[in-house]
């Protein structure tokens, strides 16, 4: 089963799915699957879930786990990495 319900026609706020801590071993895995530009791939209905850019005119299977960013964006010493934690998906048809 999803964890999720979709219904047609029907807007839903934010629902989380889930919570969850990480560090250690499951942390530097994490960082080294964003640095290697990772992707999640879901289905909906037996489809593949796209990430679409009407404006640069692309689609591309899943979406990126997150990003890592360089200290020249952070102001940081080292490079920070982030996750991606919200989802919003519209279905067309």
């Amino acid at each position: 089963a999803a964890p999720f319900v979709m219904r047609i026609k029907q807007t839903t706020g934010c629902v989380p799915v889930c919570k969850k801590s990480i560090g250690g071993k499951q942390l530097k895995w994490m960082r080294k699957l964003v640095g290697r530009q990772y992707r999640v791939h879901l289905t909906f209905d037996q489809l593949p879930v796209l990430m679409r850019s009407k404006e640069l005119n692309y689609a591309v299977r899943g979406y990126p786990l997150g990003f890592q960013a360089p200290p020249s964006f952070t102001g940081l010493k080292d490079d920070e990495f982030y996750l991606y934690n919200h989802l919003k998906f519209i279905i067309t048809y």
